[in-house]
Parts: structure tokens; C-alpha cells; sequence
């Protein structure tokens, strides 16, 4: 329980987040890692049926979907002040961090759309802020 006007701060994994990391890391070409991404996408289901044998593919969980993710928050008696990608567009692009030029301009791009609700589902995790009654 929060105090009234209470600040309310929670994480979420996307939905999203099997496909974009999938297509990072290359797992999208395996039929079993697809079969996960494909639940996730549809129900935001994750189940990975062998997690001691592939800890890379995560655990059991729940994915959000930002637009869901606000529901919830505002379900459970929350004014939603804010549904936002903790990762910028750039962690999709690993190697642009290493020369500082290049991370200039990816932070500098990641500023300009930071607030653009359709680039959250870029990110792999959401933070979500809201306020109590």
C-alpha cells in the first residue's frame, strides 16, 4: 500500500523482448528458441522448456506488452503516469559503444525519440511510473 499521491515504480520485461534479442544473438533460427518467441508474441507466455540446458534463452515468465502494461497499473488502482523502454534503440547495435563518436550519436538518437510510445516495444524492458488515489 502506498500513502495517497505515493510514487509507484515497476519493471516489466516486453513482450517484444525474445524477438529482438533473438535477432541480436542469432537464436531466432532454431526451431525450439522460435516456438518460445512465437508464445511470447501471441500470449507474452515465456516458457523455455530446458533452462538448466539453455539459461541463455531466460527463465519462466511474463512478458508485457507496454499498452497492456499501463491496464494493469491502472487495474490494481494506480494513475499511470508513464509506460517507458528502459533500453534506448541503441542496444540492439552493441559495436556503437565502443568508439565514442558513435555512442555520441546513438544516445544523441535515443534522446530524440525517448519519449515516442511507439518505439517502446524497442526495448526489451519497460518502467512503468504511476501514482496511488
Amino acid at each position: 500500500m502506498l500513502r495517497p499521491r505515493g510514487i509507484l515504480i515497476g519493471a516489466a520485461v516486453s513482450r517484444f523482448a525474445s524477438l529482438l534479442d533473438g535477432l541480436r544473438q542469432g537464436f531466432v533460427a532454431d526451431p525450439v528458441f522460435a516456438a518460445i518467441m512465437e508464445r511470447d508474441l501471441r500470449e507474452g507466455q515465456h516458457r523455455n522448456p530446458a533452462p538448466a540446458e539453455r539459461p541463455e534463452w531466460f527463465t519462466t515468465a511474463f512478458f508485457h506488452h507496454p499498452d497492456e502494461l499501463a491496464a494493469e497499473v491502472a487495474e490494481a488502482g494506480f494513475a499511470c503516469e508513464a509506460v517507458l523502454g528502459i533500453e534506448g534503440p541503441g542496444w540492439l547495435f552493441p559495436k556503437t559503444w565502443d568508439d565514442p563518436r558513435q555512442r555520441e550519436a546513438v544516445v544523441r538518437a535515443a534522446r530524440a525519440v525517448e519519449e515516442e510510445p511507439a518505439l517502446r516495444a524497442a526495448s526489451a524492458h519497460l518502467l512503468v511510473a504511476a501514482r496511488s488515489g
